[in-house]
């Protein structure tokens, strides 16, 4: 119990909340940790490869040197393409933390519905069991989701890995069309996490950033912007992406302060 006679269905719900707090901040050093990597990696090709090149070389915008997915023709740069894939893949983990954090989120007692309302108006049992049934079914399909979507990451950080310390484009870049996946299951969560956790749904809009379909966003929407258009791939493309991982780890740093200010309710 916690101190000055607190009820068990608050302390139960400051243990939910700072399991939920640990969770999205440990989600947080994680996205940092792989927007990093990300950038170091970026910075290999924009920077130190970039500026190796002569006048009469192939131009570094080429697709040749894309590493976020290697293709057939790719051309290693360095260790380019394998700080991408241990970037991913932490990424990958990081995606489990934060839906555990938001998870918690969702299973915080609440009151009992007929202590704020007559009688009438409080589910009966045929009706909590059919909400009990509905909110499971809920959760079920959102952890598919979850674990949709950091598979995906897995095998594009894993094919980038192989891919950068074999020096050619592992086999599994046969399967492409699976990189497109992450952006609609990232969008689906922060549909679901849109009221439970607003910062948590934003940090899932961010990481679409490291998809293919952000990567493309990236390359000609927004790194246009800085670097101008390309005749391939536009400058700094991969450190937009770094950047989007970046923000996603900055939303859920303003999640959990959030969250670790809120007080629970006192007991009805």
């Amino acid at each position: 119990m916690l101190d000055n006679g607190t009820s068990p269905l608050a302390e139960r719900k400051v243990r939910l909340r700072k399991a939920s707090n640990i969770c999205l901040l440990v989600a947080a050093g994680i996205f940092f940790c792989s927007a990093a990597l990300q950038c170091a990696a970026s910075l290999q090709r924009w920077v130190i490869f970039s500026g190796s090149l002569g006048s009469d070389d192939l131009s570094v915008e080429d697709h040749v040197y894309d590493y976020y997915f290697p293709w057939y023709d790719w051309v290693a740069i360095g260790t380019a393409a394998q700080l991408l894939g241990v970037g991913l893949l932490i990424q990958a983990v990081g995606i489990l933390v934060m839906t555990l954090g938001v998870l918690l989120l969702g299973v915080l007692p609440q009151r009992n519905a007929a202590a704020g309302g007559s009688a009438a108006t409080a589910p009966n049992g045929t009706g909590k069991v059919i909400a009990a049934v509905f909110a499971a079914t809920l959760v079920a399909a959102e952890v598919m989701v979850v674990l949709v979507v950091a598979g995906i990451f897995t095998f594009m950080g894993t094919h980038a890995l192989l891919s950068g310390m074999a020096g050619i484009a592992s086999p599994l870049y046969q399967w492409l069309d699976l990189a497109w996946l992450p952006g609609l299951g990232l969008i689906i969560l922060a549909v679901r996490w849109l009221r439970r956790a607003p910062a948590a749904s934003a940090a899932a809009l961010f990481l679409i950033g490291s998809s293919m379909v952000g990567y493309f966003i990236a390359t000609y929407l927004i790194a246009p912007v800085f670097a101008g258009q390309s005749h391939d791939t536009a400058r700094w493309t991969e450190t937009v992406v770094a950047a989007s991982t970046a923000a996603a780890a900055l939303m859920l740093v303003i999640a959990a302060r959030k969250l670790g200010r809120e007080r629970v309710d006192p007991p009805a």
